[in-house]
């Protein structure tokens, strides 16, 4: 993959994903399934959710603040955030500067109300 990046080589990105894709079918759940098209029995795409709405069932993890970086737990809300998914603060809590834009996480962790748990954080959770 570094070859590939470096060089801007399709040849080589094409060599890295040949071996990657045949070392997950041997060490990989999804490697090991097989599965079956049948264009005859294929949903309609009529009948499918538009993006917009399955993304706002997407959910992070509870990290807590701590267990990753600042920078990290900020770039997961934000991502959340502009997808209209949710992230989750987990129990090391969010600076209350992060309420007013697009760093909030949507789920507030209390747990054992350690923290910096406050009405003002809990007022400032959609979850």
């Amino acid at each position: 993959l570094q070859v590939a990046a470096r060089t801007n080589s399709r040849e080589a990105y094409k060599a890295f994903a040949a071996s990657t894709n045949a070392q997950n079918t041997k060490t990989t759940l999804r490697g090991q399934l097989k599965f079956k098209f049948e264009p005859a029995r294929a949903i309609p795409i009529e009948e499918v959710e538009p993006v917009q709405a399955i993304v706002k069932r997407f959910v992070t993890g509870a990290m807590s603040l701590g267990s990753i970086s600042q920078e990290a737990h900020e770039t997961l809300a934000q991502a959340m955030n502009a997808l209209g998914g949710r992230s989750n603060t987990g129990e090391g809590g969010e600076d209350p500067r992060r309420f007013l834009d697009d760093r909030r996480s949507s789920i507030k962790q209390v747990a054992s109300g350690r923290f910096g748990v406050t009405s003002h954080y809990l007022a400032n959770s959609d979850q």
